[in-house]
């Protein structure tokens, strides 16, 4: 039974880093303006259905803010998301900057170019963090439950915000010990790949490996 549990986590792992490399490539493609106003969009439909699943109304003035600061959020997602690939394209190919280091743990393979001396110093930085996360992520979200579910009790008319947010918690506090195991994994045999390899220099400054 826990071998199936694993092997279905994997093959959920591998549809989920598949969609999202489909949705990384239709976002490149979407026009500037269309991604601000996703971003607006998204804002204020979850600003206002916040106010509304909570049974409070929401007036025209009201609404009119929520999109300005939603176009707001959007324009400065943008230009952080810009000014964040200007950095990366400063460093040399392989290197492990943010995208690369996400990509290349999603998906369980390095980019080209790829040196040890810099990657396993960050990967193993990695490791040590979420040894921790690994049992304080479910207690975390754990809590935020239990607190949904005493907000429920709070306000009886209008539960449904606090519904769903208890129904997503107990999601994230259940996924939290099967995502980052697998994670790790992927990582430690990244860690193997690179240290196995020819020409690596071990680097004294960088954390330990587990």
């Amino acid at each position: 039974m826990i071998r199936s549990a694993i092997h279905y986590s994997k093959r959920v792992m591998k549809v989920t880093d598949d969609a999202e490399g489909r949705w990384i490539r239709l976002l490149r493609r979407t026009p500037r303006w269309g991604l601000v106003l996703g971003v607006a969009a998204a804002w204020t439909t979850t600003m206002l259905g916040m106010e509304l699943l909570k049974g409070e109304e929401v007036e025209p003035a009201e609404i009119a803010i929520t999109g300005a600061a939603g176009l707001a959020v959007g324009a400065f997602a943008l230009w952080f998301t810009q000014w964040q690939r200007a950095r990366e394209r400063k460093k040399p190919a392989g290197w492990p900057t943010a995208t690369n280091v996400k990509e290349a743990v999603s998906k369980g393979r390095l980019p080209e170019g790829a040196a040890a001396e810099q990657w396993v110093p960050e990967l193993a930085r990695i490791v040590a963090q979420e040894r921790y996360m690994v049992w304080i992520g479910p207690l975390m979200f754990g809590a935020f439950a239990a607190m949904g579910v005493f907000l429920i009790f709070e306000n009886p008319a209008h539960p449904w915000f606090w519904v769903l947010a208890t129904a997503g918690f107990v999601a994230l506090a259940v996924w939290y010990p099967i995502w980052i195991p697998r994670r790790r994994e992927n990582i430690q045999r990244l860690i193997t790949g690179l240290t196995e390899g020819p020409g690596f220099r071990p680097d004294s400054s960088g954390p330990e490996q587990d």
